[in-house]
């Protein structure tokens, strides 16, 4: 029993060993499998956190280009703003156009986002998405001055639609509106004026002869050859000799007119512009459009009756109208047409007023009816209509630029100038816009003659006026609306870096190379 029992416990002990062997050995099988593999699942989720971060990378590229731009644009000139509520980046560097500035500038701003750990600890600081940048370039831009001023006009709009009520452009529209009719009237006014120079002509030698006939008849009787034929006195003998005298030097009286004058070759206008290379975006258009920037013109810029101006040039928007160097010219030119807006308007009232058109027959009558000759009679007739219509328009006019107001369709009662009067005109020109305070004012008309001018012409000329006042803040005597840019588009290339690649790299051997990829943004004001 004693033999059996010790030959049991050394089998025991046998197979306890070799359990215990078996064992070990296989704990430490396990433990390398589980290392080799951890180390794959650990590269392969490096590389796959490598590649949600290069994605992430561009994204954060996209970012920082988007943000550079606007950065850029950010530095807008804030005396232009003031001024005249227009977005703008000069792109002039010390004195001349330096789109290279402008790049230079967008890549400092680039570098300061893709370089945030700069100036912090960088040694507790981790950039995950490693980027640099490489090559930075300004692909396109606009400038202010594009298409003859196109995009100061749509800022001028977008501006206008802002800050102005309802009711205030109903009465603009009005204004815009009534442009047919009194283009119509004025025509109308011009083609009759040209009719009467015509008839006259045509009748003076009939008239001549009649008057050596009378003479004659006259002499034969043996009664005095100096008779008064014309009994009456005929103001048309007046207002030809007023014809012939300065339509300005009438209505502006004794007032003084600036004597300023600008070089042409300052205006851009004037002058051979670069353009940009970015089409300008047209959000704004039509007749409403049209009416908000005729509207800013005249909020913008001054005028003769403006209490103040400030530029080369007083008189700002006549210039916008005009377009000539000197104050004087354009105001001439800005006076001439209102004269015959107003001839159009008056000759249409008195015409087509039954008492008036009796009044003009009966003095025409009384003028010629002892000649015998209908016809000039008639003509006659015609004539003092279109008389009495401009010497009513030239105490119009004077009235505007005295700072009163004159209706743009009158009656009879409106009327200043009566015809017996009409040889007097200049008298009544004297008392200016004394107690004429009803219908429209002179910037009222210059709408109008807004409406009617150019809008072509009015952008680039109102760009003019802009560069003319810029310069005379302080510091900005090399001021240039050609340089402003009013939008940017750009590329960008990155180099991104390696961040989780490297146990990857390691175990799989798969070599990572940095990336590069390019961004494009763009902005416009």
């Amino acid at each position: 029993m004693d033999r059996r029992k010790q030959a049991g416990n050394r089998i025991y002990k046998t197979a306890a060993e070799k359990f215990r062997l078996c064992s070990g050995s296989f704990r430490g099988s396990i433990t390398v499998f589980l290392s080799l593999a951890c180390i794959l699942f650990l590269a392969l989720i490096c590389a796959v956190t490598e590649s949600a971060r290069v994605q992430g990378a561009k994204a954060q590229s996209a970012n920082i280009t988007g943000m550079g731009v606007f950065s850029l644009l950010s530095e807008f000139e804030t005396k232009l703003l003031e001024n005249f509520e227009i977005f703008s980046l000069d792109g002039a560097s010390a004195g001349s156009f330096q789109i290279q500035t402008v790049n230079s500038r967008l890549e400092e701003f680039l570098l300061q986002n893709v370089n945030p750990k700069d100036g912090l600890l960088k040694s507790f600081a981790f950039d995950p998405w490693n980027l640099e940048v490489e090559k930075t370039e300004i692909t396109g831009y606009a400038l202010l001055t594009d298409s003859k001023g196109e995009a100061f006009y749509q800022q001028a709009v977008s501006y206008m639609k802002s800050n102005i009520g309802v009711i205030a452009l109903e009465e603009l529209l009005n204004l815009a509106n009534s442009v047919d009719e009194i283009e119509e009237k004025q025509n109308a006014y011009e083609t009759s004026e040209n009719n009467s120079e015509e008839q006259m002509s045509d009748l003076e030698d009939e008239k001549q002869e009649r008057l050596s006939e009378l003479e004659s008849e006259l002499s034969e009787s043996g009664e005095n050859t100096e008779i008064l034929i014309e009994t009456a006195e005929n103001p048309l003998t007046e207002i030809a000799k007023l014809r012939k005298k300065s339509t300005l030097e009438i209505v502006t009286w004794d007032k003084a007119i600036s004597e300023k004058t600008v070089a042409r070759t300052s205006l851009p206008s004037k002058s051979s512009l670069r353009t940009g290379s970015l089409k300008t975006e047209t959000a704004h258009s039509g007749l409403v459009s049209n009416v908000l920037f005729r509207e800013y013109l005249v909020r913008y810029f001054g005028s003769y009756i403006s209490e103040e101006s400030d530029g080369e040039l007083e008189y700002q928007l006549e210039y916008i109208l005009g377009g000539k160097i000197s104050d004087k010219k354009n105001l001439q030119y800005v006076v001439n047409r209102l004269l015959l807006i107003r001839e159009g308007m008056n000759y249409a009232c008195c015409s087509g007023n039954t008492a008036m058109s009796i009044q003009a027959e009966t003095l025409a009558t009384t003028l010629t009816g002892f000649l015998g000759i209908p016809a000039l009679t008639a003509a006659t007739k015609h004539a003092l209509l279109l008389a009495w219509s401009y010497g009513e328009s030239l105490i119009d006019v004077r009235i505007l630029l005295d700072g009163g107001k004159v209706p743009l369709n009158k009656k009879e009662s409106d009327w200043s100038l009566t015809l017996e009067n009409l040889s007097r005109v200049t008298e009544v020109l004297q008392s200016g816009a004394k107690g004429k305070e009803e219908g429209l004012s002179y910037q009222d008309y210059l709408r109008i003659l807004l409406n009617m001018g150019s809008l072509k012409n009015q952008k680039i000329r109102a760009l003019d006026m802009v560069q003319m006042r810029m310069r005379q803040e302080e510091g900005m005597e090399a001021f240039e609306v050609q340089n402003c840019i009013v939008a940017v588009s750009a590329r960008v290339t990155y180099r991104c870096g390696q961040v989780f690649f490297g146990l990857p790299e390691a175990v799989m051997g798969i070599t990572g190379a940095s990336l590069t990829f390019t961004q494009t943004a763009g902005m416009a004001y």
